[in-house]
């Protein structure tokens, strides 16, 4: 992105605008980032973290990576992290119902920011894996694989602690599952 930089600063802007707002916290989308770049084991986006953010999600990161643990995370979380595990497997396979629930939690314009977010982390994580991305700041590791396929965990203290023994990340396929076209939309619509 260096070689373009007009294109680099607007990019960079609009991703800093998502956690701003009263809609959507910066932590919730932080979540909804990790549990991305599991799905595409994108080494660099599990690897950085968001630093405004990193201590207050570092004890939920368990919760997100390999299968999505509803009982380590509150509703709201579960709900936006499958949203985005939705997303990065297969947009196609979102139901009417996953939407039904975001509405009981979320307001229609935040989950079009929750959406939105999703697609661009999606973006984003295909970029870094096509170029390889690795990180340039001492706090992380000189080199990430990819494909990832054991995500490092951050403690609380924000120093990697992948070095210690854990079991392999489990991957499930989505299941897909078909589309009544009788049923009434639920859909959030743009404003």
């Amino acid at each position: 992105m260096a070689n373009c930089p007009p294109v680099f600063r607007a990019i960079v802007e609009t991703l800093e605008t998502f956690g701003r707002g009263a809609r959507v916290d910066a932590e919730l989308l932080e979540l909804m980032r990790l549990k991305v770049a599991d799905i595409h084991q994108c080494g660099y986006c599990a690897t950085v973290r968001t630093l405004d953010v990193r201590e207050a999600v570092a004890a939920k990161e368990e919760f997100v990576f390999g299968e999505v643990d509803p009982d380590g995370l509150t509703r709201r979380e579960y709900l936006a992290v499958s949203l985005a595990e939705g997303i990065g497997r297969d947009a196609h396979g979102i139901t009417d119902e996953r939407f039904v629930a975001l509405r009981e939690e979320f307001t229609e314009q935040a989950v079009v920011e929750l959406l939105l977010c999703a697609a661009l982390e999606v973006g984003r994580d295909r970029f870094c894996t096509a170029l390889r991305l690795q990180p340039t700041d001492d706090q992380y590791p000189d080199e990430v694989s990819y494909p990832l396929t054991d995500p490092p965990r951050t403690s609380e203290t924000g120093v990697d602690d992948s070095d210690r023994s854990t079991p392999p990340v489990r991957r499930r396929p989505a299941p897909r599952r078909r589309r009544r076209a009788s049923r009434p939309r639920a859909r959030p619509e743009c404003a």
